[in-house]
């Protein structure tokens, strides 16, 4: 990337050399004012040249947009690249003099010439990125259970065992990935952010407990880290279980982690936050009221960058053959697109088209659509789709839909 002056400040990559200053600057700019070095060390250690961009004042870092590869499955099983976009941070002394979009679209424009056909992050605001072409994706939400009323309609499948923390790192990582697999949306996970997702920063190391779910063959297909507080009330227990994880292989395989947290000594309630809003939870008890969810919240932003690239890296629950024109504010992914798909999970044929069009919709609005999570009658009542010709929304909403609920439980 170019260096380009703006006032006095100047936007470019960092180089290797300014890792540690560019953590610094990333923990201020999130108004973290006493930083441990450890954490510093550890970050930088991830250094990755080019993606991370940083705007400049008299040598200071003020300004950071740090990118990174992650492998994202997409509805039907497939994978995708996408150009994952975080530490979006502005020195409180520089804001309102537009670093912050010269940084971003910069790393998109990156992300593109890279190969990468699409982009996500989490935003820590909803109305910021909008403006640069991402749609709220995917939701999350919270569940708490009060454990006298879960009587349970399931045992789950396979046999639960508490371990130590080495232990989990070291063999719940194929229960994991089978979980990605099943999950449109998530993510691949590298070994540092495996180790630290588990382990946490040297800062703030786990401390909790842990377990694994094995099969009857011994094979780990599920795992679990969660904290209790043992608390009383009027000498009675009152204990809450925290579950910071809770993934299967299987959904019988969460089914009997649920239960196992459920069952802890003491607990009155647990609270698991960051999972699916769609839980399976409810439906393994005789009184599905025993878990409700208390919070519900959009988690997973997308934008495409190569548009025919997202559409045809998916698969289509009915036939679809429309022509979508898509409208981009920063001109990186304009295009007029025909769709063709069978249907029945099969992948679709996106072709350049230059005919009548069915639908326009902004780029925000496919990222929005693309796992299935969003539904195409909400956008185009809402006016995030214009539809040209008759029953073109609700051909899209059939053929988007995805049977398995996207869910992601990795932030970055």
């Amino acid at each position: 990337m170019r260096s380009v002056a703006v006032m006095s400040n100047e936007t470019r990559p960092a180089r290797q050399d300014e890792a540690d200053a560019y953590e610094r600057a990333t923990y201020h700019g999130f108004h973290v004012a006493a930083v441990d070095e450890r954490d510093v060390v550890a970050r930088a250690a991830q250094f990755r040249p080019g993606r991370w961009q940083g705007a400049f004042d008299a040598g200071r870092i003020v300004a950071t947009v740090r990118t990174m590869p992650l492998s994202t499955t997409m509805v039907g099983g497939g994978e995708l690249t996408s150009c994952g976009v975080t530490s979006v941070t502005t020195r409180s002394t520089h804001r309102r003099r537009g670093l912050m979009q010269q940084l971003l679209v910069a790393a998109l424009r990156d992300g593109r010439e890279r190969g990468e056909p699409l982009t996500t992050l989490i935003a820590a605001e909803w109305p910021i990125y909008g403006r640069f072409g991402y749609g709220p994706a995917t939701e999350h939400g919270t569940v708490e259970i009060t454990t006298s009323a879960a009587r349970w309609l399931t045992q789950g499948e396979g046999e639960v065992e508490q371990v130590d923390l080495d232990e989990l790192v070291a063999e719940a990582r194929p229960a994991y990935d089978a979980h990605r697999r099943r999950s449109p949306s998530e993510l691949e996970r590298d070994d540092f952010v495996w180790s630290s997702y588990l382990r946490g920063l040297p800062s703030e190391p786990w401390k909790g407990f842990q377990a694994l779910c094995r099969d009857d063959a011994g094979a780990v297909s599920g795992f679990v880290q969660y904290k209790i507080d043992s608390t009383f009330d009027g000498r009675r227990p009152a204990g809450v279980v925290t579950v910071d994880i809770l993934i299967g292989a299987s959904p019988a395989v969460e089914a009997r982690l649920w239960r196992y947290v459920c069952e802890i000594d003491w607990a009155r309630k647990v609270v698991a936050r960051n999972r699916r809003v769609t839980e399976l939870l409810p439906h393994w008890l005789a009184d599905g009221r025993a878990a409700i969810q208390t919070e519900r919240a959009d988690f997973l932003w997308a934008r495409p960058l190569d548009v025919a690239a997202c559409l045809a890296g998916r698969t289509y629950a009915a036939p679809l053959d429309t022509t979508i024109e898509v409208v981009d504010p920063l001109g990186l992914s304009d295009g007029r697109w025909r769709v063709q798909a069978d249907g029945g999970g099969s992948p679709a044929t996106v072709t350049a088209a230059t005919g009548p069009t069915d639908l326009t919709v902004p780029v925000a609005t496919v990222g929005a659509v693309l796992f299935g999570s969003v539904s195409w009658w909400v956008l185009h009542a809402t006016g995030g789709v214009d539809e040209h010709s008759a029953g073109a929304v609700a051909a899209a909403e059939a053929a988007f839909h995805s049977a398995v609920v996207p869910w992601s439980a990795s932030w970055f």
